[in-house]
């Protein structure tokens, strides 16, 4: 396969590829030391693994042969020596192939994916800000509309309240008008005219005078 570049799919070929290699013999006491609540019921049994390990033995004779095709397409194998990192739990492999290959990105989003993430949300809160931007200047409006009707009805009923007042004010001064009209206006009047046609020094105390001295009572 060297020398030669074989077509393939860019959207599953892989950014890394890594090595895990490990001896039969490492592989089969490990499996040995396994506790057994992790081993029942799982592939890890023993006789099940080992035909497994045979099996993968007899596919995978050349090893070479898959990572070379890597290196063809510039895609360099990272080799870790799993014996090395012993770890039940794995955490020690998983921190070398992070100082190989990086923090895991598959389940975070891109650059793009972010940018488009942060726009929606940008364009969301504009949206969700003019919204209540118009919630609010409608019910400034409703409240200025309500504000207004209760002022003119409040105008409204204190017009009435003045015209009944009115009303009542007027009904209660007809008596005291018509006994005006009737038993002092006549004579004041009389007393005024005469007051100015004759203009003197002290008026009021001619109009008083003359008051008493044409009292209609007194003749």
């Amino acid at each position: 396969m060297k020398g030669k570049m074989h077509n393939f799919d860019k959207v599953i070929i892989p950014d890394q590829v890594i090595f895990l290699n490990a001896s039969d013999e490492f592989l089969k006491n490990r499996i040995m030391n396994l506790p057994e609540i992790v081993v029942a019921g799982t592939h890890y049994v023993q006789d099940r693994y080992l035909r497994a390990l045979s099996n993968f033995r007899e596919m995978n004779v050349d090893d070479e042969t898959v990572l070379n095709y890597f290196d063809e397409l510039e895609i360099h194998p990272h080799h870790i020596d799993v014996p090395k990192f012993e770890d039940l739990e794995n955490r020690l492999i998983v921190k070398e192939i992070t100082k190989e290959v990086g923090e895991p990105r598959n389940y975070g989003l891109t650059d793009e994916e972010k940018e488009e993430l942060e726009r929606k949300q940008a364009e969301e809160r504009l949206a969700k800000e003019a919204q209540e931007k118009a919630e609010l200047e409608r019910k400034e409006a409703e409240e200025r509309a309500q504000k207004l009707t209760n002022w003119e009805e409040w105008n409204k009923r204190l017009e009435e309240v003045k015209r009944q007042e009115q009303e009542l004010l007027e009904a209660q001064s007809a008596p005291l008008r018509n006994y005006l009209m009737k038993h002092v206006m006549p004579t004041l009047m009389q007393g005024l005219n005469v007051c100015c046609m004759i203009r003197p020094d002290d008026p009021v105390d001619f109009l008083a005078e003359y008051l008493f001295k044409n009292n209609p009572e007194f003749e």
